[in-house]
């Protein structure tokens, strides 16, 4: 009788574990579903921060900033998460952001945000919405969005991101002139050293050239811009390795005589 009352506690207790870890194989499926994004109806955004004016100053901490930091909205939905200053980039390296395709509006607004709660959320007043575009996004296309234009005046261009993969050990290069002293005839080009040629020539004023395939090489390049009708640099020359398969864009930002915005070059990744 001893033999049967240990048997019969042994099957309740596999009885029990059974029970148990089917639960547990329940609760486990029911967290860890996988949610695909419908990526043949959505579009694939990036935003450019290149505008180089120094208002309007906002209280980000304990102490200001100079110039606007910026919160992107798409369709009265936050879009950046943290607010983006003078060069910066959402999202950073080479992601975009994923919206759905469809006619778009984007707002730009004053990165006003309350310090009285933690963590700071926005905070915003009448006058805060900078800047707006409505635009067509394309289901499959990607986009990159430049915030700039003429001081004080801001605004998005927009231009459609063709990401063709370069051949192994090859990379891509392309140029976007939005140097904010730039007038309409002005055109920038992009001298190699290496190549010992310019390898993209006479990008207007916010214009994006077509991309250009170059192998990668074992020393670093200097890459130079020249303004139209001069062999002089415009700004210091920009240091770049290019690695296998990525596609690069080399962007002239900035401003004559806005203080920590003199005009300047900076790469961006985009793929």
């Amino acid at each position: 009788m001893k033999d049967k009352h240990k048997i019969n506690c042994l099957i309740g207790i596999l009885l029990i574990g059974m029970a148990s870890c089917e639960k547990t194989t329940k609760l486990i499926d029911e967290n860890t579903k996988t949610v695909y994004l419908d990526t043949l109806n959505t579009a694939n955004v990036k935003v450019v921060q290149l505008f180089a004016g120094n208002t309007p100053t906002l209280p980000t901490a304990a102490t200001t900033t100079q110039g606007p930091q910026v919160f992107i909205y798409a369709n009265g939905q936050k879009l950046t998460g943290a607010s983006i200053g003078y060069g910066g980039v959402f999202p950073t390296t080479a992601n975009y952001a994923n919206l759905p395709a469809g006619s778009t509006r984007f707002d730009v607004i004053n990165g006003r945000i309350n310090l009285n709660v933690v963590p700071n959320v926005p905070s915003f007043i009448a006058g805060d919405t900078l800047a707006t575009l409505t635009t067509n996004l394309e289901k499959g296309k990607t986009y990159s969005l430049y915030l700039t234009d003429t001081v004080p005046t801001m605004r998005f261009v927009i231009k459609e991101d063709v990401l063709i993969s370069p051949n192994e050990a090859t990379f891509k290069l392309r140029v976007a002139n939005f140097f904010m002293n730039n007038v309409p005839t002005d055109t920038v080009s992009l001298f190699s050293v290496l190549q010992n040629a310019e390898i993209i020539k006479d990008v207007t004023h916010k214009n994006v050239s077509d991309w250009v395939e170059l192998p990668i090489t074992i020393l670093a390049d200097s890459l130079i811009f020249r303004k139209k009708g001069t062999t002089t640099p415009y700004v210091t020359p920009l240091v770049f390795s290019g690695s296998s398969k990525r596609m690069y864009t080399i962007v002239g930002r900035g401003k004559l005589g806005v203080v920590s915005k003199t005009p300047s070059m900076i790469s961006i990744i985009n793929r």
